[in-house]
């Protein structure tokens, strides 16, 4: 397993959304978190005190390569409405790390 990490960045909203309409994107973006750390594959996640260049949230996660994190990133995009970019996180017990 690898650790890799996404960014989520919200597009530029060109609609309005309706009460409705958003709280059924939280529970969903709640169920697929819920999910992740059900599965032990979210690490860690951080989210910005102001949002700087439109960036909303981090997160890091396991998977079993590139593929799999692509799919998850997806997966979160589809949730959320983020764009998400994916970078596979350096190894440091592979000798790549500082003693």
């Amino acid at each position: 397993m690898s650790e890799f990490l996404l960014l989520g960045i919200r597009p530029q909203a060109d609609r309005e959304v309706s009460p409705a309409g958003l709280a059924c994107d939280v529970t969903a973006a709640a169920a697929w978190h819920q999910w992740l750390r059900r599965w032990g594959l979210l690490r860690s996640f951080a989210l910005p005190r102001e949002p700087v260049a439109d960036l909303r949230a981090c997160l890091i996660i396991q998977a079993s390569g590139q593929v799999a994190a692509t799919r998850l990133a997806s997966g979160w995009g589809r949730v959320s409405g983020y764009q998400v970019t994916v970078t596979q996180l350096r190894d440091a017990a592979a000798g790549g790390g500082r003693s």
